[in-house]
């Protein structure tokens, strides 16, 4: 029975509780699948695929037959949000290492005393291990970065610290074998040019 003005009182007001607590929880349940799925598409670029890793991920499932990794197809479910899509592997995105993981040799190619010294103490500012500078096989036009193979990503960083300490530069690929001069425990070489 309800009073006027007033909430319900007695055997009215219980099923009104219990049916509130149910709206709530199924609030509650939709609001976690859309998480998920806001999660997927932040973290993964595909709101309806997710990489099969060899591992559990709660509310994802992998069919049967399917592969994982780089250059494979895989098809996944995620519960709740009754979608499915195929899509291939995406290329790796791993970041480019940490600057104090790097080592960089700056040889001198631009004719000018001691700008491989100083462009290498520039470098340790920023963190770069760097090995003794040393002279390039001959003067040159434009400096360039050189990186091993692996390094792609931190042949850009480099040039990207380059530019920010006002030389401008580009990234080129290394000689094979390494010229004369060329340390061969760097992982990175800048030729400093004209």
């Amino acid at each position: 029975m309800t009073r006027p003005g007033g909430p319900p009182r007695g055997p009215e007001a219980g099923g009104a509780a219990a049916m509130s607590a149910s709206r709530g929880g199924i609030l509650i349940g939709v609001a976690v699948v859309v998480g998920i799925l806001i999660f997927l598409v932040i973290g993964r670029g595909d709101p309806a695929t997710v990489p099969a890793t060899g591992g559990t991920t709660p509310g994802v499932t992998t069919p049967a037959g399917t592969t994982g990794g780089n250059g494979g197809t895989t098809a996944t479910t995620v519960k709740g949000a009754k979608t499915t899509a195929t899509t291939e592997a995406k290329k790796s995105t791993k970041a480019a290492r940490a600057n104090d993981q790097v080592v960089v040799q700056v040889l001198n190619g631009s004719g000018v005393q001691g700008a491989a010294t100083q462009r290498s103490n520039d470098l340790k500012a920023k963190g770069y291990q760097v090995l003794p500078a040393g002279n390039a096989p001959s003067t040159r036009a434009g400096t360039a970065v050189q990186c091993a193979t692996g390094y792609e990503k931190e042949a850009e960083v480099l040039v990207a610290t380059l530019n920010e300490l006002g030389v401008p530069s580009t990234v080129q690929p290394l000689a094979s074998p390494l010229p004369a001069g060329f340390d061969a425990s760097a992982n990175c070489y800048v030729l400093l040019g004209k």
